[in-house]
């Protein structure tokens, strides 16, 4: 079973930007309590922000190549 973590990466790469417009993280929580759904909501943020990270990591990435093979 995925966690908070997961559906919040998995939204970033599905341009979802919000935990509320996540359906599949939405129904999950529905099973939850209070205390719970906080905490998966925290949770769910952290993995958008690393999925934000990795991408731009890679976009960095190329764009450092890019830049290096235009100078050639």
């Amino acid at each position: 079973m995925p966690t908070a973590k997961e559906f919040g990466k998995t939204a970033k790469r599905n341009e979802i930007n919000a935990p509320t417009l996540d359906i599949n993280f939405l129904n999950w929580l529905t099973t939850m309590n209070t205390e719970k759904k906080i905490d998966n909501f925290v949770q769910w943020w952290e993995g958008w922000y690393e999925a934000l990270d990795e991408s731009l990591s890679l976009q960095s990435g190329k764009f450092i190549k890019n830049q290096s093979q235009s100078f050639c």
